[in-house]
């Protein structure tokens, strides 16, 4: 068999083993020293050299009942494999035939430091009268001992094949090969010497850049703020971040999280809100507290169902809310609840309060229309009410907003009738 298929078939069954085995590999390599040792049988190997390259030129052994060959021995591969590898498992090829008669394996084992190991890998079976490569242990065979890289690269490693029969017969061998299987940090193959292998050699994911657990509290940001700050457990686990709680508290703000911003609290008005033909916005800032008043008419508004206004007499809840340019300005809260009842036969509904608890709003009507016609109506009064600071910035933009869907009613005021001495007036038109 000449060299280049050989080293094609090796090759071949070292990528499948590599892929499943998820390790590295190095080889096959070919010896550079192959020698006659008589630390086994009786029968010298003749021109042992000549089995250092695959090229149909032999050491041979005659061999026969009771005298089996000595080891042709083989060393010098030549392995490069990194200091800090583990070592994982060796394949041994040996290219090999009978000349004459029948020939079968006496011995074959692995040569560490220049020393045959104990573990033999003989197979059953007579050799093949045409050269034939055949393969001992495998990508997870460590032949029954220890290894470090400096054992594998240096010039003792090896194989040693000794050949028998039960008669008079004529061992033959071309070459050796030797493939080496090994982990290394980063390549998702937990090994010995190895807490971990997340398959890379960055820290930050609880398994460092060695390959060892990051300790307990490190970071392990996933960078998605909205899902709090992770954390390792010391364990090669990245523990779950409390998520962010974006909520502002405040009625009138859109509150979201971004994953790369964290919380946005958006209090800038509604853009979606529906819109009408007349309204009004009264606001008075009295000497007297119990003087001030908040009045929001939204009249003749665009079409609205009323399965849109949602469940006010249960859970819905309806804040006024008035924004200067794109900043909330004020607000005020009708919450849900028993002050809320149903206008006629779900025309839509009314809230009042005599108290104005929380906010100081003492009523509320809605008022369901399929023609353009809906009403808003607020009115507060009272203490509670937002104390603001007159006059108001212009433009004022006042929106009506349900806090459970995105049912809102928006005017916007550029001009007032009166916006002076505590006291604003604005309409449309």
């Amino acid at each position: 068999m000449n060299h280049v298929t050989r080293i094609g078939l090796v090759l071949a069954a070292a990528i499948v083993s590599t892929a499943a085995a998820q390790a590295q590999s190095a080889g096959p390599n070919t010896a550079s020293s192959v020698v006659d040792d008589a630390s086994i049988g009786t029968m010298a190997w003749a021109a042992p050299s000549d089995a250092a390259t695959s090229n149909n030129v032999y050491a041979g052994a005659a061999v026969s009942t009771g005298n089996p060959s000595h080891y042709l021995k083989a060393t010098g591969f030549g392995f490069a494999v990194p200091p800090a590898a583990v070592i994982v498992g060796i394949e041994v090829d040996i290219e090999r035939k009978a000349g004459v008669g029948v020939i079968e394996d006496n011995a074959v084992r692995i040569v560490k430091g220049g020393a045959a190991q104990a573990t033999d890998k003989s197979m059953l079976g007579a050799w093949p009268a045409v050269d034939t490569v055949v393969t001992y242990g495998s990508p997870t065979d460590l032949w029954g001992t220890t290894w470090t890289p400096a054992d594998i690269n240096g010039a003792g490693f090896g194989a040693a094949l000794s050949a028998k029969d039960s008669a008079a017969s004529f061992a033959q061998v071309d070459a050796f090969g030797i493939t080496v299987y090994y982990g290394v940090c980063g390549d998702g193959l937990t090994q010995s010497n190895e807490d971990c292998d997340d398959g890379n050699l960055v820290s930050g994911d609880c398994c460092d850049a060695t390959c060892d657990f990051e300790i307990n509290g490190s970071a392990c940001a996933d960078g998605d703020l909205c899902n709090g700050d992770e954390t390792c457990d010391g364990a090669g686990n990245c523990a779950a971040g409390t998520p962010l709680m974006c909520d502002d508290f405040a009625a009138c703000s859109v509150d979201s999280c971004s994953p790369v911003l964290g919380c946005v609290n958006d209090a800038s008005p509604r853009v979606s809100c529906k819109t009408a033909l007349k309204s009004k916005l009264i606001y008075k800032n009295a000497a007297n507290d119990a003087s001030d008043k908040l009045i929001f008419k939204w009249t003749k508004g665009q079409s609205t169902t009323f399965a849109e206004f949602g469940l006010p007499t249960g859970t819905t809840s309806y804040t006024l809310c008035l924004y200067a340019g794109t900043t909330a300005l004020a607000e005020a809260t009708a919450p849900g609840g028993a002050n809320w009842t149903v206008i006629g036969s779900n025309k839509g509904y009314k809230y009042g309060s005599s108290t104005g608890t929380p906010d100081g709003v003492r009523k509320l009507l809605l008022k369901a229309n399929a023609a353009n016609k809906t009403k808003a109506l607020f009115k507060g009064k009272g203490a509670s009410l937002p104390a603001m600071t007159v006059p108001l910035p212009l433009p004022l933009t006042a929106q009506l907003i349900n806090d459970e869907n995105s049912t809102c009613f928006t005017a916007d005021f550029t001009t007032a009738t009166k916006n002076v001495n505590g006291s604003f007036k604005a309409k449309n038109p």
